[in-house]
């Protein structure tokens, strides 16, 4: 009996060695990536197994030296809940290829290099691996961060004295640092200049008129940097004043001459016969028979000519208590 077991023991035993020996060898290698022209940079220089990129640019994702006739090609992607999903299947054989959904139109896949090409959105930030039959890959880290837009640079005041409060304010992407300028320099080392939220806000303190300039605020992360610039004009109180006061006086005085104008252009009007026009006459008015009022002319002492009317407007309601005869002919 105890023969007999030990016989059946080494059975046991070649049998696990032959299907140990079937399975295929997994072997752990690396993927390579790359971010592809105009996006390179040196900021974006891949390490090992991890790369930055940005939003817009293309990746190019390259597999080992891998040797296999037969079988599967697949490349596989985990996000931060460690979810994988496959990209793209290959099946060799068929020479057929299954991409997922959610990369159609924004992924280019090699049947005779196998690499993948991925033109990067904000949400294919992850982790990617290759995988065959027999072998895989670690996997590789891609980090994609968004450009930052041009800053909006506004200020909230420009009178000597006051506290000047600058805000730098980027609408897209996130921003890693902020570096302020004055007239292309760092700014000067004083004590009235501040800076808060993350250097995003620069005030100045009892501001002088040696504060004018122009200020930049520069902003950058990893993948990008812009500025945007501002002219800062500081006014005196006093100068303030006196252009509002000038500015006041020029309003009233063409406001006195428009009055002075209209009255006098046409110093005495009246009804003619009976037309319902009021006509504008320096020969005044005179009834006539019937109760009628006529209009005089009046010979110019320069030419010898009558005058004639030198303006006609829309009939006054009022005019009936300014010319009670014309009033009482039309009744």
């Amino acid at each position: 009996m105890e023969r007999s077991g030990a016989q059946l023991l080494v059975c046991f035993l070649l049998t696990v060695l032959i299907w140990v020996r079937e399975i295929p060898a997994v072997s752990i290698t690396h993927v390579t990536a790359r971010t592809l022209s105009p996006c390179y940079s040196a900021n974006l220089t891949p390490t090992s197994d991890r790369l930055i990129s940005a939003v817009g640019c293309t990746v190019v994702f390259s597999p080992p030296g891998l040797n296999f006739s037969t079988g599967i090609v697949r490349w596989d992607y985990k996000n931060v809940s460690s979810t994988v999903l496959s990209i793209i299947v290959y099946y060799k054989e068929q020479s057929k290829v299954d991409l997922h959904p959610s990369y159609n139109g924004n992924v280019e896949f090699s049947k005779t290099h196998w690499t993948l090409q991925i033109k990067l959105q904000l949400g294919d930030g992850g982790m990617y691996s290759f995988r065959t039959n027999s072998q895989e890959t670690k996997w590789f880290q891609l980090e994609v961060i968004e450009p930052l837009s041009q800053p909006e640079l506004r200020s909230n005041s420009s009178l000597v004295g006051s506290t000047i409060e600058f805000v730098c304010k980027v609408p897209v992407g996130k921003v890693d640092y902020y570096r302020w300028k004055k007239d292309g320099k760092r700014l000067p080392e004083d004590s009235r200049f501040l800076l808060f939220q993350n250097d995003s806000i620069l005030c100045i303190l009892n501001t002088a008129l040696s504060d004018n300039g122009v200020y930049t605020c520069e902003v950058s992360n990893q993948v990008s940097c812009n500025e945007t610039s501002l002219k800062l004009d500081i006014q005196n109180h006093l100068n303030v004043v006196v252009g509002v006061v000038v500015v006041i006086g020029v309003l009233v005085l063409v406001a006195v001459l428009c009055v002075l104008k209209k009255y006098l252009t046409c110093p005495t009007q009246c009804f003619c016969g009976d037309s319902n026009l009021r006509h504008c006459l320096s020969g005044g008015c005179s009834s006539g028979p019937g109760g009628h009022v006529d209009c005089k002319e009046q010979t110019s002492p320069s030419s010898g000519t009558p005058e004639t009317t030198v303006a006609l407007l829309d009939r006054n309601p009022l005019d009936s208590e300014r010319h009670p005869n014309q009033a009482s002919a039309t009744s």
